[in-house]
């Protein structure tokens, strides 16, 4: 059954994404969105993906995915006058394909926006398996002006070797340290310790999970300088964006 869901979802693309804001903390702007795929077919995008890779069309769901993703931010960024980032997951078994990059170069073709706002987020899944590999292709998307980023760093030891081997431009720390971050002398110094690694190396520092003003202030006060969270934004889809996105151009 779970099957022939996720054959109906790729067929005929059953699915759309909502775009959450990542913030800046010296200007409270948002300096980008992370999309993020909802579905009603399944309960959440984990059994999706979990049930997905278990099929020969996993390749082709994270392809499609992009394409619409990309689409979106268009029309998106179409109205803006900055340089928003769009932050976009990718698996490691999908992003060592060798198609990969041909096809992203496909979708890109005649966008408003430029490789250099996209980042690509490498989940820490099964990373360091693919390291080899991962390598040459994070290569070729930094010819081309891609950034990328290792995502849910702290979750699992491969994600720390990771960031030494592939070098990203962003590293962004999983939700579980900003979780009573205020509260825990431990996850602060966990967290410093990264914040500073990336200062050390010219890397951006992102903290998710940011949920409680508290939080907020315990990492700002620790050097976190951008963050993502239920407290400043939740995921909203793209129409929502546009109208948050055109009443701050208004200045309200």
């Amino acid at each position: 059954m779970s099957k022939a869901k996720v054959n109906d979802l790729i067929d005929n693309e059953k699915f759309e994404h909502h775009f959450q804001a990542l913030y800046d903390l010296e200007t409270l702007s948002p300096i980008g969105y992370e999309a993020l795929l909802r579905t009603k077919l399944f309960k959440n995008p984990e059994i999706l993906f979990e049930q997905a890779s278990l099929t020969d069309r996993f390749f082709e769901l994270e392809i499609r995915s992009i394409k619409k993703i990309l689409q979106a931010f268009d029309d998106l960024i179409g109205g803006l006058t900055d340089k928003r980032k769009l932050l976009m997951n990718v698996f490691p078994s999908n992003l060592i394909r060798d198609e990969f990059i041909t096809y992203l170069d496909q979708y890109m073709a005649n966008k408003k926006f430029k490789p250099q706002q996209v980042i690509i987020e490498i989940t820490e899944s099964d990373v360091m398996n693919n390291v080899t590999s991962l390598m040459r292709n994070v290569y070729l998307l930094r010819e081309k002006g891609y950034l990328i980023a290792i995502d849910d760093v702290g979750k699992g030891v491969s994600s720390l070797q990771a960031i030494v081997e592939l070098r990203p431009d962003f590293v962004k720390m999983d939700r579980y340290f900003a979780n009573q971050l205020a509260n825990s002398n431990r996850k602060q110094e966990m967290v410093r310790s990264i914040v500073t690694y990336c200062l050390h190396t010219n890397t951006k520092f992102v903290l998710e999970g940011i949920e409680i003003m508290e939080d907020l202030e315990m990492a700002k006060s620790i050097g976190v300088n951008i963050v993502q969270g239920f407290l400043l934004a939740e995921p909203q889809p793209l129409q929502t964006i546009k109208c948050i996105e055109s009443r701050m151009a208004d200045g309200f």
